[in-house]
């Protein structure tokens, strides 16, 4: 594995557990009984996407559940497997960047989608161990300027896009 993809793939991860921890800060506390007026709710605060722009580019956070994001590369094939929890979406001058955090996974999911992966034209190479919890390891498909990266364990996953200029 390159360089280059390697570090893209770790700062996936890196967001992916930052959207994690921002995600679990947004739980309610407990209620109590409160004399005092209850504040107004800013409208950001149901919010489940959030856009973070800079002058080199916009990260933008959506936690929620969604079947796929609508504007990835349409030569990757859509992933039929479990539940999407979490996408970050990343855009600079370089280029794209879809990060997806998965979770309930059948047993064989990343020997399936690399399947798939091979089918529609991807270069693969994988390290996939079988478990009783379903199967671990990494698979990384590349197709001209897209490279897929999926590291799972234990029916969850993170699933990266990763889009060259």
């Amino acid at each position: 594995m390159s360089r280059q993809v390697f570090s893209k793939t770790a700062k996936g991860l890196y967001l992916i557990s930052l959207a994690s921890i921002l995600g679990a800060c947004n739980q309610k506390a407990p209620e109590q009984q409160n004399t005092a007026p209850e504040p107004v709710s800013a409208a950001a605060d149901n919010a489940t996407a959030v856009t973070i722009e800079s002058g080199k580019g916009s990260v933008e956070i959506t936690d929620a559940v969604k079947p796929w994001p609508d504007d990835a590369p349409a030569d990757v094939p859509r992933y039929p497997y479990g539940t999407i929890r979490k996408i970050i979406r990343t855009e600079t001058p370089e280029g794209n960047s879809w990060d997806m955090a998965i979770e309930r996974l059948p047993e064989h999911a990343l020997l399936d989608y690399e399947a798939a992966l091979k089918a529609k034209g991807f270069e693969t190479t994988s390290m996939i161990v079988p478990e009783k919890e379903g199967d671990r390891g990494s698979v990384t498909g590349i197709k001209g300027a897209i490279t897929v990266v999926l590291i799972g364990s234990g029916g969850s996953m993170s699933l990266s896009i990763i889009q060259k200029q």
